[in-house]
């Protein structure tokens, strides 16, 4: 038994992750034989009993079972009829049949597990599941349904014939007899939102435009193996399905022929099916769900009624309902309740819908599972034909050759109508396209022959004689759809009144004496409510209006129709019902009302729809209306949605009416059929393309259809992406090769028509090492102007190195990206090697051609690693010994390669100074030199001394406090070299150095705080160098320490006696910015040595400056570094006061004068300065209060600084405000940014020295 529990386990874990339900009757087989293998069926029922009294149900069904196998006997099953209450009935079988034995036991097992689903309640599945039973599964000798519900399934079943039967005569009046007998099911292209996943809502870039309403269509002519058939949707296990599609396309087909698989073959899965169709559901009142079920659509036997409702709402999960052609369901109505599963709730409930409905709140709350029908797959097409036209070859083939009726041909409805116009027709090609109108007023033609038994040429005459009747009808039609009526109950039964020729007819139930007619299809009821429209064209512009409202917008549909009839082609074919001038007239003025009403903005939320117009405009066949229509969109069309191929045919029927000016099409968003492609691309040279966004599967496609097109007349949109994709260009170079083999092989040119498509890569990138660098050539012929290229792989081939070469005259600049310098400079080598070989035989300037692409622009210097200074220093090395090897000279020719760098970075630590200097001597003027890295070779040193005369700046890349030291001693030690070169041989090194690193920046390219770092650390070296060796070269670096315009130091980690030393060397005061401040007696009276060098004083830390503006972003400031700076000044004063006292020097003037700036103690105005200024005041105050001595006169001029005066009086005395301005020479505004109604009185004292109070 441990192996059977394993297995058990196994297979049922495989279950729940796979879920192969094959797996599930295999593992209860396990489980049977595992239990109860000594438990008899009496036994089995004994334990049992309990939960089997209340959990067993449809009892009428049982005891028919146990009847059909001889368990019970006549008298026994009456007797269990009279017993009234369920769980007494149920304890009675239960009893009887254990009583009876072990053969009688098994058997009621053997009928429960059969329809266990039928007679026990879920909960007692797997218990049945578990006994072994004896013998062979004689599934099919039971009875799922009582007797009365078996015949009331047969009588549903021949209600359903009945359905089809009626349907199939509405449509055969109007075929030939030969073809009756073809009406077979062809199968429809089903999709599902799980399948296909799009939005496709329609935008247009225009301000002329507005967005077009949502649709839900999907690509046509798919691949079959993901569709969908009617039987999949009857056997599925979802309870909610909604079938969307546009009129005609096959909704209704498909419901029925799921009502034919349901009548035709024995389902046990399926016990009832009740189809509902428009017109029931447009005029059904009923009270309650047995009305609808028995009294509208098929009625039980009176005395099986209860019985058989009984079963329906017990075992709601084996009913399906089918509603076909819901427009509106009233809430809390009887269907509205069954939809929801209010009642039934285990029925699956089955609703057709036309495509605009679906976003309507009856559906979109609704869970469902949505199908949405497409008509007829390119092969349904070519079958349907077949079986109807297959008997006459010549109609057959002017069909499936007509581009037009081809594309009409996927909806079921025109395929339909195309078989009897093309017979009505005799056979007769027209030289306009066919439209859809043209079609319905050929089948009203028809129809009136047929009543009439008329000959062609008397249609016109019998028409005209009975336009009497014919008007009526157009006019019920009309008001009929305006109020969403689908019924027409005006009209008598009389058959040869002529509108019976359109109309079949219907009634509410099968007892009613109320008889309703309908159109066979809602399609011709909107036609002749457009016919009643073309005679009642004062009523146009009140529709076009009432379009617009979501109410009436079903009023879209009649819109073609009417547009159609107002066709020059179709006048002649009417004139016996309305006057020509009457619909010249209205066609006159409805085109510009038309365009005006779909195409004008109303509102931001207004949709409309850019291929309902098309389809309109292609229906009318006015080339003036197209042309209007093209002028208000700009001749840009940008359909986001995919199309059918009669949505490319009125699409492209509209584009080509336009002679003079280029149509441009963006298809990016579309899936578009090989037939509706072939008619964009061959309708007018004036279109212009850009397909889908995916450039690989634009290639795949336009490379396919062009080597099978007929035509290719149109141009396409540049393929442009911002970010120049290597895999966009990848694709076109696939494309290129692609298109030049079917050149090659058919001898046709498509290349031209893809020409602006080549244009698209701003960049071309290519892996020479993939691919073979004559498909670029061929590309880049193609170019209307040079482009660059981007190497990512390099070949050593000699053969792909030539064929590279031949590329240069196309290219403007070549880049290197993802390769290593040494690879980079193998392939430059052979390419120099090679062109220099083609210079020297054909005499072809190859090597300055060469040069040129890579000096032609520095605009991607950035990306591009051939300006970099270590390649074309590697490449100088490469080249010099190839020249040593070879004997000949390359150089020369590469002096404007050499050229490229604005700045020559070099590591002195892993690169000789050698190779710089001999690139530097190549180079027309002096460049920087920036040093990376540096060396205190002796050697490196001085061989980097004869680099300066070509130097122009000598800078240090950006360098941390170790590198900095390093940097120092490179220069220190290049300085002593500089001497004693000079001092020996003559030279002027020393004046060199000075010159290039006499700059404002020096030793970085930009302003940097770190400037007087590495500076004050460059004196001290060399002042402990001068100390060692008693020698002097502070004054061959005088230039250098000018370099500042701000000397920057912090005084908590450097000594002012340094700053003091270069400030001597100064030839002008500079300002000085304190980062730190010491508190140390020394450092004070150190500093206050500097005072007579320098021009400002500022302390930089206090306070961050602004980004963009102060006024925006204020100032923020550290209160702890404000103070210590406040007590530094303080410190500074006392001691400057002390020392003049003293020594009778004016430190104190020279202490005024450093901080007398408007500004102090910033370079920069901000709120912080009054608060730094106030801080200082208190300060001095207080040790003026402490000392008894007198400071604030030599600060008064410190205090003058501010032109405004700002103080937040919740947070500072006012008192310390009133000193300040005491010490003013004249009033000053105040600026308050806090109040505190403690200052009041204090603050009044200020009064007299403020000039505005902010």
């Amino acid at each position: 038994m441990k192996g059977f529990e394993k297995l058990f386990v196994d297979l049922a874990v495989d279950y729940c992750v796979n879920n192969v339900p094959v797996l599930l009757d295999v593992a209860v087989e396990v489980n049977r034989s595992m239990a109860c293998t000594q438990k008899s069926a009496m036994e089995y029922l004994r334990n049992a009993r309990k939960k089997l009294v209340t959990n067993m149900k449809n009892l009428p069904l049982i005891i028919q079972n146990l009847y059909q196998k001889n368990v019970f006997n006549y008298y026994e099953v009456n007797a269990l009829k009279a017993v009234r209450k369920k769980i007494d009935k149920a304890r009675w079988i239960l009893d009887w049949v254990i009583n009876k034995g072990e053969i009688a036991s098994e058997e009621l097992l053997q009928i429960l597990d059969v329809t266990k689903k039928r007679t026990l309640d879920p909960g007692l599945h797997y218990w049945i599941s578990c006994f072994s039973f004896r013998g062979e599964d004689t599934e099919a000798s039971y009875s799922f349904g009582t007797k009365p519900c078996q015949i009331y399934q047969t009588r549903l079943k021949v209600t359903a014939k009945s359905i089809l039967k009626n349907q199939r005569k509405c449509f055969c009046k109007y075929l030939d007899n030969k073809v009756q007998g073809n009406l077979s099911f062809i199968p429809l292209v089903l999709k599902t939102d799980s399948v296909m996943k799009t939005q496709c809502k329609i935008k247009l870039k225009t301000k002329k435009s507005k967005k077009l309403r949502l649709k839900k269509l999907r690509a046509y002519f798919p691949n079959e193996g993901h569709t969908l058939s009617p039987e999949s949707l009857l056997k599925c296990r979802d309870k909610n399905i909604l079938i969307i599609g546009k009129p005609g396309v096959g909704k209704t087909t498909v419901v029925q022929e799921m009502l034919r698989l349901w009548a035709e073959k024995d389902d046990r899965e399926i016990d009832y099916m009740f189809y509902f169709d428009e017109s029931v559901l447009a005029h059904n009142s009923v009270a309650s769900l047995k009305s609808l079920l028995f009294d509208v659509y098929s009625k039980p036997m009176k005395k099986d009624r209860k019985e058989v409702f009984q079963d329906i709402e017990e075992n709601s999960d084996n009913v399906v309902i089918v509603f076909d052609g819901v427009m509106d369901l009233e809430e809390n109505s009887i269907l509205w309740k069954i939809m929801n599963h209010d009642l039934l709730p285990d029925a699956k409930i089955v609703i057709t819908c036309r495509s605009e409905v679906e976003d309507d709140p009856l559906f979109s709350d609704w869970p469902t599972r949505t199908v949405y029908v497409q008509g007829f797959s390119e092969e349904s097409i070519k079958t349907y034909y077949q079986s109807m036209l297959g008997h006459d070859p010549v109609h057959l083939e002017v069909i499936l050759k007509n581009q037009e009726l081809f594309s009409l041909s996927h909806v079921p409805l025109y395929a339909f109508m195309i078989v009897n116009m093309i017979k009505f027709k005799n056979g007769t090609v027209y030289s306009h396209p066919h439209t859809v109108t043209e079609m319905y007023i050929q089948i009203f033609r028809l129809a009136a022959k047929k009543h009439g038994n008329k000959q062609n040429k008397h249609v016109d005459k019998y028409l005209k004689e009975k336009k009497d009747q014919i008007h009526p009808l157009m006019k019920n039609a009309f008001n009929a759809t305006m109020k969403k009526y689908l019924n027409l109950p005006d009209f008598s039964s009389d058959e040869t009144d002529i509108c019976h020729a359109f109309l079949k007819m219907i009634t509410t139930t099968p007892t009613s004496a109320t008889t309703y007619c309908a159109f066979l299809h809602n399609t011709m009821q909107e036609f002749f409510s457009a016919l009643w429209l073309l005679g009642h064209p004062d009523k146009i512009v009140k529709v076009l209006q009432l379009c617009q409202t979501e109410e009436h917008k079903h009023m879209r549909h009649v819109l073609p129709f009417l547009c159609g009839l107002l066709s020059e082609h179709n006048i002649r074919l009417l004139k016996c019902l309305f006057p020509v001038d009457q619909i010249k007239k209205t066609s006159d003025w409805l085109i510009e009302k038309f365009l005006d009403t779909f195409l004008q903005p109303q509102s931001e939320s207004e949709e409309f729809d850019l291929l309902y117009v098309c389809q309109c405009l292609y229906e009318l066949q006015s080339p003036k209306a197209c042309l209007m229509f093209l002028e208000k969109m700009d001749h840009r069309l940008e359909p986001e949605v995919d199309l059918d191929p009669h949505q490319c045919c009125a699409l492209s029927y509209v584009i080509s009416q336009s002679r003079d000016k280029e149509v441009y099409v963006n298809l990016e968003d579309c899936n578009v059929t090989d037939v509706g492609m072939d008619m964009m691309l061959s309708c007018s040279p004036n279109i212009r393309l850009k397909t889908c966004k995916d450039p690989l599967k634009q290639i795949t496609f336009f490379v396919e259809f062009f080597h099978k097109s007929f035509q290719c007349d149109c141009k396409l949109f540049e393929v442009r992406e911002r970010n120049n994709s290597e895999k966009i260009i990848n694709d076109l170079l696939d494309l290129c090769s692609h298109v030049k083999n079917y050149e090659t092989q058919t001898g046709r040119s498509f290349l031209p028509a893809l020409q602006s498509v080549f244009q698209s890569p701003v960049v071309w990138i290519i892996d020479l090492s993939q691919r073979k660098s004559s498909v670029l050539l061929e590309v880049l012929k193609l170019q209307t102007q040079k482009k660059p290229v981007d190497l990512r792989g390099c070949s050593e081939e000699e053969s792909e190195v030539k064929s590279f070469l031949q590329c240069l005259p196309y290219i403007s600049q070549l880049r290197f990206f993802y390769l290593s310098d040494s690879d980079l400079s193998k392939f430059l080598l052979q390419l120099f090697i090679k062109a220099a070989e083609i210079e020297t035989q054909t005499g072809e300037q190859m090597l300055k051609l060469l040069s040129s692409v890579w000096t032609s622009s520095s605009d991607y210097r950035w990306t591009d690693i051939f300006y970099e200074s270590d390649f074309l220093l590697d490449l100088y090395s490469h080249v010099k010994n190839y020249e040593t090897q070879t004997g000949r000279s390359f150089l020369p020719a590469l002096q404007s390669v050499f050229q490229s760098p604005d700045v020559w970075i070099i590591d002195l630590t892993q690169r000789k100074s050698s190779v710089l200097l001999e690139v530097l001597k190549l180079q027309t003027q002096k460049k920087p030199v920036e040093l990376s890295g540096c060396s205190e070779e002796e050697s490196e040193v001085k061989s980097f001394l004869q680099c300066l005369p070509y130097i122009s700046q000598l800078r240090f890349e950006d360098i941390s406090n170790e590198a900095r030291v390093s940097a120092v001693r490179f220069l220190l030690n290049l300085c002593v070299a500089a001497v004693e070169t000079d001092k020996y041989a003559g030279a002027r090194f020393i004046t060199h150095l000075s010159s290039v690193c006499s700059y404002k920046t020096f030793p970085f390219d930009k302003d940097r705080q770190d400037q007087s770092d590495f500076l004050l650390d460059l004196y001290s070296h060399v002042k402990n160098y001068e100390t060692q060796t008693g020698r002097s070269f502070l004054p061959a670096l005088q230039s250098v320490f000018q370099s500042p315009d701000v000397w920057i130091i912090d005084l908590t980690q450097r000594k002012s006696s340094v700053l003091l030393e270069v400030l001597k060397l100064q030839t002008q005061k500079k300002s000085v910015d304190l980062r730190g401040c010491s508190e140390k007696e020394s450092e004070v009276k150190s500093f206050l040595q500097c005072l007579p060098y320098i021009s400002q004083l500022r302390f930089g830390d206090i306070g961050v400056k602004r980004w963009r503006s102060m006024r925006m972003y204020g100032s923020t400031y550290n209160e702890e570094t404000r103070m210590s700076a406040v007590r530094f000044l303080l410190n500074l004063c006392v001691a400057a006061v002390e020392m003049d006292r003293d020594a009778g020097t004016r430190f104190s003037t020279l202490l005024s004068s450093v901080c007398s700036y408007k500004t102090f103690p910033f370079d920069y105005y901000g709120h912080g300065q009054s608060d730094f200024l106030l801080d200082l005041c208190s300060h001095v105050k207080n040790y003026e209060t402490q000392t008894g001595r007198s400071f604030l006169p030599a600060l008064q001029s410190v205090f003058q600084s501010p032109d405004v005066w700002i103080i937040d009086l919740t947070q500072r005395k006012s008192s310390v405000l009133l000193e300040v301005l005491k010490l003013q020479t004249q009033k000053k505004p105040v600026d308050l940014r806090g109040c505190s109604e403690s200052e009041v009185k204090s603050f009044l004292q200020c009064l007299p020295y403020i000039s505005q109070l902010r």
